[in-house]
């Protein structure tokens, strides 16, 4: 759906409730294109709409409060990570033979889980579920792998597999605000009360301090003190975020972490 689409449906509905354009304030969205879109997206032709009434109103335009912390990806940087759980994902699900082998090997180990989704990069949620059900199936697709003659490095690569266990463990803590603030009921003070929450500041100074009560998976492979100080820095920068979404600098998180790299 266009933004051309949108903004009739928009038109139509003020119509129907009998609302005015003149007393719109302000737009929350879910930051998708064909709504933020600055020639032809739904929010500019909103504005266009106000100003052909009032030429000196401006509307106030929003990122609605539980999508900003679904771009949290953004922060992580664990797209080298995400990345090889897709490729190996996609590997075992997208063609049905290897779908059904692997799901055989699984129950064959009588795996607690025998298989795993697909993920979508929007949905914050999906990935984190996939990321855990990888993370728990990952025995099963390194023999599974091997019998079928695919590579996959990074499984035997310590360094990648503390990172991978620290993406599962901040994907968790991170689909634990999202399922919080989608729940019923709340008032927008008691929503911005979770987000305002310290727990990554307090989670990076437990990793400072070699401290993993909170990360279960990362403490599975014992990660060095490099590791921990390079994780409790991004937990660090994924705070300032979480707290200024809107001021956050890609730049104090570049230095941050240069020294580790």
């Amino acid at each position: 759906m266009t933004g051309s689409d949108l903004f009739t449906q928009v038109n139509a509905c003020m119509d129907t409730l009998g609302l005015k354009w003149d007393k719109l304030a302000g737009v929350t969205t879910d930051g998708c294109p064909n709504l933020t879109g600055k020639n032809v997206g739904l929010l500019k032709r909103m504005q266009n709409k106000v100003t052909e009434i009032d030429a000196d109103q401006k509307l106030v335009f929003l990122h609605c409060i539980m999508h900003q912390h679904v771009l949290w990806k953004s922060v992580l940087k664990m797209d080298h990570v995400i990345d090889v759980v897709t490729k190996i994902v996609t590997f075992i699900r997208a063609r049905a033979l290897n779908h059904r082998q692997f799901v055989a090997l699984s129950e064959e180990h009588e795996t607690e889980h025998s298989d795993m989704g697909y993920h979508t990069a929007v949905r914050g949620l999906s990935l984190g579920k996939v990321l855990k059900r990888v993370w728990d199936l990952k025995a099963e697709i390194r023999e599974f792998c091997e019998k079928k003659g695919k590579d996959i490095p990074e499984l035997s690569d310590e360094d990648w597999m503390a990172d991978f266990a620290f993406a599962v463990d901040v994907t968790a803590l991170m689909n634990e605000l999202n399922t919080k603030l989608q729940g019923k009921g709340f008032f927008v003070h008691e929503m911005h009360s979770l987000v305002k929450v310290r727990k990554m500041q307090f989670l990076s100074s437990q990793l400072e301090s070699n401290t993993l009560t909170h990360m279960q998976t990362l403490k599975e492979v014992t990660p060095s003190a490099d590791h921990l100080r390079r994780y409790s820095s991004i937990l660090g920068a994924l705070h300032v975020w979480i707290m200024h979404p809107v001021t956050f600098s890609w730049n104090s998180l570049t230095c941050s972490l240069m020294q580790y790299w």
